[in-house]
């Protein structure tokens, strides 16, 4: 599961991108990050990226991509008692208003056994 993720975060990125992944222990939870300094999750697709089939690449690249990595990523962190999110990296500017998007964020957090 999180080499499909991080390749998924690899395949967004051009040449120069970074990504980043890190992992948190707490008390009674592992959060693992994946970040990416790709596009970002497009507006309105945040709610339908851990659908089967959903896939938001351009026509150019389908074919190699069968929307399904989100989607079976998200039923084995569910089978181990977890719950997995995605969001847009932005920052807040000085109005108070957040940023275009910078990358994009996939969050897994799993119960500590």
């Amino acid at each position: 599961m999180f080499e499909n993720l991080a390749t998924n975060a690899i395949s967004f990125c051009d040449a120069g991108g970074i990504i980043r992944i890190w992992v948190k222990l707490q008390t009674d939870t592992c959060l693992a990050v994946i970040e990416d300094t790709g596009p970002g999750f497009p507006k309105g697709s945040l709610d339908k990226i851990f659908n089967r089939f959903y896939s938001d690449r351009p026509s150019s690249a389908f074919g190699e991509h069968s929307g399904l990595g989100l989607s079976i990523s998200k039923q084995v962190v569910e089978a181990h008692g977890g719950v997995i999110w995605a969001e847009n990296i932005t920052s807040k500017l000085s109005t108070g208003e957040e940023s275009d998007i910078l990358g994009a964020r996939l969050l897994i957090a799993l119960p500590r056994i």
